[in-house]
């Protein structure tokens, strides 16, 4: 419905609000005027002489799940659809070779050298003009022009200009389809935002197609289609499947591909014979998701370190130097700790090469990352300085390291446990990447074929940073004008997930973008490195399920996406039409912030987690392998990555810009989801099981990343009565004295082999430890592999970023006793403010039990109207509705959703919770939980 972006300078039309509709629509990155800066601390080390914490944060977290073993499957792929990947940078690459194209509605393979097809345009075409407009924000304009492809043709060059357009007022976007079994069907599309709109295509002879015009607030504008046919000739010798993953079997070399497929829908076999990127925002993507660092994996040897712990003075003239002597085709880096301070590179002959500052957003973390490739041999000199107005005294540094890079050619970077530590890897650094060039096009095309896809290039997640508008009453149209969430479900139904950037809107009130707003898409929000929300990052309200009806909420979870002023740094692409010995050697990095870099950082995790499940999980949750793989399965990774997230309403409280979630007990919040994505727990939740009647001592902790966020493990157990609990112990760190009380822990037992709806986290027991000692006993009558998951919710005064740690016992045992089984139901999934849900409970027990529900805090208990309720009691965030006794219970109650505007969300209700002590021990019964969507009648959009 409205209008994709990928570009980061993109300056479009306003809606009637003042608001720039690209600015409100795009999820592509925002590029920051200040230079790369990335970030890190910790005590590991990632190679000799090397102190770990100088590197790229998200290589410091990323840590926690390579020290479990897992670093991404060379034979499993992560895939992009976006701007394209410069394969010439050694963290993407080398390309295999291997080119797909879609001929007679099959996927096939090819390489450049063995494609002698050439194009010549016939002395056919198509013309047409009209006026449209103004269009609506809300539901859009489209207008459409059929024709019949001559005979003799195999392409269609087009291209759609208008006026006017001096105020960037106007922004059509430009779309072929094809009349294909009674209905049209999307070939390509072209919505880059640029004047005029450019798309080529295969199209079949004698068959009908139309030139569809979208626009969506624009004053009235006349625009011009006109279109080449091209005859193709030549031949195109093919390859099976067996060509993806040749060369990526057995230990990772340089030489090892990363890159195994390329796709670009462009032309019919590719506009674009080699993988480049024009843009720069699908290599970034890439790099942050799957990178292996070798561009950047450090010389060890040439490592100095030093901690002045000393202000800068005018002793020093406000600056502190280091010498760094390397050799053409590696490069240089320096990394400190500190504040107000600037950080340069010299190269040889007194150019500055690179700078960065530790600004008010980049002061949460307070270190400073500089870093340029070596294009010739000398000494490089790296200057910590004072920032520029600042004084020199109020600039401080703490600790110090600067170093060379070592050649590209000659390491694997992070592939491998034992090749050198890469300053600024990806999440996946052994995963390898296939990408599909182009945004919506490719990813209909990724819908049309997803099993083919899944099978020809064994694809776990594909990554979208990318999106139109969506979100209630937006999304309404999102399954008939945007054909993208109907896309997203198919991609799902090829075993492929999808995470995909929540939008740069600035405000929740269009909710995510498309795909985003797909119910099975995950996604992702944008934090900086200590879990606060980004300004710019979208919040979310209600989505229209296309497929079912009914209404969902997004986002899903936050990631790390960086601020304005402290990007996220990954790879930087080179100049996609200039020839290499033309440019530098193409082995740089650059920091761009946005939902378009926290999203490729879930994919990451993503892709580490399907590894861990696929290799080491139960039988009852485990992976099949991508071709096996269907909607069930990609719903259970995703439900592992939703419920080991964890709420930031507290340990990131100083650091939300303008977007402040709330404690919801476990429930999705509108800005946050369901939290922040955590690597080392998720993997925990599926490989790690937790022995029954035993104990396991535990440690989470506020020094991110260096410390985790929560403890996961699993049960697998028969038919029963057990109990999960945590025994705080004690906190240490360097800032324990700074601690104002204990500890609050939240304990869950979710259900792994069963998620709720859309893959959203099936809540069996749940118990809240505001004093970090929480007891969740739960009974199934099926037996069955369940998460246990700890999680920090606060330690009352401090936050993430102080060295304290939280110590406690998560022990696990069989209760003895009844066995329970429960059910509910009531009148939908989705509602609007005041208005009234029927719930109804069924429970049945070997012996007499008493039964309750939990109920939102925020709805209204009609006790008056519900006969069956004995009472209501409010228990901090909860409140419980005592519905009767026995050995058989059936019950209804009505309870009222709220009517502020502010309090549209999802909430969760349950699990229901039966006693036979008189409420001294209750516990929950599975599959017994329900999420409910509330989108208060005076919600504005």
């Amino acid at each position: 419905m409205n209008p994709e972006n990928s570009t980061d300078d993109d300056e479009s039309s306003e809606n009637d609000s003042g608001i720039r509709r690209r600015t409100l629509v795009k999820a592509a990155g925002l590029a920051a005027a200040s230079g790369p800066v990335g970030l890190g601390v910790g005590e590991a080390t990632a190679g000799e002489g090397f102190a770990g914490r100088f590197r790229n944060w998200r290589a410091r977290e990323a840590q926690h799940a390579w020290d479990r073993g897992y670093r991404g499957r060379p034979d499993r792929t992560l895939a992009l659809t976006d701007s394209g990947q410069d394969t010439r940078h050694p963290d993407l690459g080398p390309w295999n070779g291997v080119t797909a194209f879609v001929e007679d509605g099959e996927l096939k393979l090819t390489k450049p050298e063995d494609n002698t097809a050439s194009r010549t345009e016939t002395d056919d075409g198509e013309s047409f003009s009209a006026t449209m407009g103004p269009g609506s924000f809300a539901t859009g304009e489209e207008a459409s022009h059929e024709f019949t492809a001559p005979g003799g043709v195999d392409e269609i060059d087009a291209e759609l200009s208008w006026s006017p357009n001096a105020d960037a007022s106007n922004d059509l976007e430009f779309r072929l389809d094809e009349y294909v079994n009674g209905h049209w069907e999307t070939v390509t599309r072209s919505a880059t935002g640029s004047l005029p709109e450019k798309l080529v295509a295969p199209v079949e002879n004698e068959r009908r197609y139309r030139f569809a015009v979208e626009a969506d607030v624009n004053t009235t504008t006349s625009y011009e289609i006109s279109a080449d046919y091209y005859r193709v000739t030549g031949t195109v010798k093919t390859y099976d499947d067996g060509v993806v993953f040749e060369g990526t079997g057995g230990e990772p070399t340089p030489d090892t591909p990363k890159a195994v497929g390329w796709y670009d829908p462009g032309s019919r076999y590719g506009y674009r014979k080699k993988p480049r990127d024009p843009d720069g925002h699908g290599s970034h993507c890439s790099s942050i998701m799957a990178g292996t660092g070798r561009a950047s994996a450090v010389d060890a040897d040439s490592v100095q370190h030093e901690t002045p712990r000393t202000a800068l003075s005018e002793v020093t003239n406000g600056t502190l130097s280091y010498e760094v002597e390397t050799e053409a085709g590696t490069g240089v880096f320096g990394s400190a700790y500190g504040d107000l301070v600037r950080m340069r590179i010299e190269g040889p002959d007194g150019e500055t090469l690179d700078s960065s500052t530790a600004t008010d957003d980049a002061s949460e973390w307070d270190n400073n990352v500089v870093e340029t490739p070596a294009e010739q041999t000398g000494t490089y000199t790296v200057y910590v300085e004072t920032a520029e107005g600042e004084q020199v005294t109020a600039a401080y540094v703490e600790e110090v390291a600067v170093g060379a890079f070592r050649d590209p050619e000659r390491t694997v970077g992070e592939r491998d446990e034992s090749g050198d530590a890469g300053f600024h890897a990806g999440l996946a650094p052994d995963q390898s990447i296939v990408c599909l060039q182009g945004l919506s096009a490719p990813t209909e095309d990724l819908g049309r074929l997803a099993e083919q896809f899944a099978d020809t290039f064994n694809i776990r997640t594909v990554n979208m940073s990318w999106g139109y508008v969506g979100g209630l009453p937006l999304g309404a149209a999102a399954g008939t004008l945007d054909r993208i969430p109907a896309t997203i479900r198919d991609v799902t139904e090829g075993g492929i997930l999808t995470c995909a950037a929540a939008g740069n809107a600035a405000t929740p009130v269009n909710g995510n973008g498309s795909p985003a707003v797909a119910d099975e898409a995950i996604s992702v929000a944008a934090t900086g490195p200590l879990d606060g929300i980004s300004g710019y990052s979208s919040g979310g309200i209600g989505a229209v399920d296309e497929d079912e009806g009914g209404a969902y909420m997004k986002p899903d979870l936050t990631a790390p996406g960086g601020t304005v002023t402290d990007p996220a740094n990954a790879a930087k692409a080179g100049r996609a039409d200039t020839p290499g010995d033309e440019q530098p050697a193409v082995r740089d990095y650059t920091g761009k912030a946005g939902t378009s870099m926290a999203s490729p950082y879930a994919t990451g995790v993503s892709g580490l987690v399907a590894q861990a499940m696929e290799e080491d999980a139960p039988g009852a949750i485990s992976l099949p392998a991508p071709a096996e793989s269907g909607f069930d399965d990609v719903m259970r990774l995703k439900q592992t990555l939703l419920a080991t997230a964890t709420e930031t309403a507290f340990t990131a409280a100083p650091y939300h810009r303008a977007k402040t979630p709330t404690y919801d007990f476990g429930g999705r919040d509108p800005y946050e989801g369901f939290g922040r994505v955590n690597p080392g727990p998720a993997i925990d939740a599926a490989t790690r099981e937790l022995a029954l009647g035993g104990a396991s001592a535990e440690v989470v902790g506020l020094n991110v990343p260096d410390d985790e966020r929560a403890a996961a493990g699993y049960l697998d157990v028969e038919p029963g009565t057990y109990e999960a609990s945590v025994s705080f112990s004690h906190l240490s760190g360097g800032d324990e004295g700074a601690a104002k009380g204990n500890p609050h822990v939240d304990l869950y037992v979710y259900d792994a082999e069963n998620p709720a709806a859309n893959g959203e986290p099936n809540v069996v027991a749940r118990a809240q430890g505001l004093e970090g000692s929480p007891t969740a006993t739960f009974t199934t009558d099926s037996g069955g592999v369940y998460y246990v998951v700890a999680k920090l919710v606060n330690v009352p005064g401090v936050v993430n970023g102080d060295d304290v740690q939280v110590h406690f016992d998560l022990s696990t045992a069989t209760v003895q006793g009844f066995v329970a089984a429960g059910a509910r139901s009531d009148d939908g999934d989705a509602f609007t403010g005041g208005q009234t849900n029927r719930v109804d409970i069924s429970t049945e027990a070997s012996e007499a039990v008493e039964v309750r529900d939990a109920v939102p805090s925020e709805w209204n208990v009609l006790e008056e109207q519900s006969d069956d309720v004995n009472r209501v009691e409010r228990a901090g965030d909860a409140q419980y509705v005592y519905l009767g006794a026995g050995n058989s219970v059936s019950a209804t109650y009505f309870a009222e959703a709220p009517d502020s505007a502010d309090l549209s969300n999802a909430y969760a209700f349950g699990p229901v919770q039966v006693s036979a002590d008189g409420g001294e021990t209750w516990v929950q019964l599975s599959g017994t939980s329900d999420t409910n969507v509330v989108a208060a009648a005076d919600t504005e959009v």
